[in-house]
């Protein structure tokens, strides 16, 4: 039996003291297992000031997404650090909205200018922005889906 490639992932870059997370795809119970231990290990590396989610790619949210947006939430919170959601598509806006959690969040439409390209190594891991090496994106952002 041969298995597909999941069906999401994350990418991350750094941006100052800026963590920039874009999670893509259907974000579930699958990726909540996959990803919340890489989640966890990406926002204790650094004390970052700003950690700002794009749900924009994302297809689909479910209870176990909303989890994993819930604990970044509570690592930026014991931090001290803000936490910013950039809209998704509606269905997901409305999981958020019907949920009652997007008021806990601070809300943009899209990313600033700022942080939309990386233009510094990645603080977590020291890779240099667009690097292209296996497993990162070409546009530096570092990848993970298993």
């Amino acid at each position: 039996m041969k298995f597909s490639e999941p069906a999401f992932g994350l990418q991350h870059r750094s941006v100052g003291e800026t963590l920039v997370l874009v999670l893509y795809g259907e974000i579930d119970a699958w990726a909540h297992q996959v990803l919340a231990p890489r989640l966890t290990g990406l926002l204790v590396e650094l004390p970052w000031r700003e950690v700002v989610v794009d749900l924009r790619p994302v297809t689909f949210l479910d209870a176990s997404g909303l989890r994993l947006l819930v604990r970044i939430r509570r690592h930026c919170t014991a931090r001290d650090a803000q936490v910013r959601l950039v809209r998704g598509i509606p269905r997901v806006r409305r999981v958020l909205l019907l949920t009652g959690l997007e008021p806990c969040f601070s809300n943009w439409e899209a990313l600033p200018p700022e942080l939309d390209a990386p233009r510094e190594p990645c603080a977590a891991c020291g890779a240099p922005p667009g690097s292209g090496a296996a497993g990162r994106s070409s546009n530096g952002a570092h990848r993970t889906t298993s």
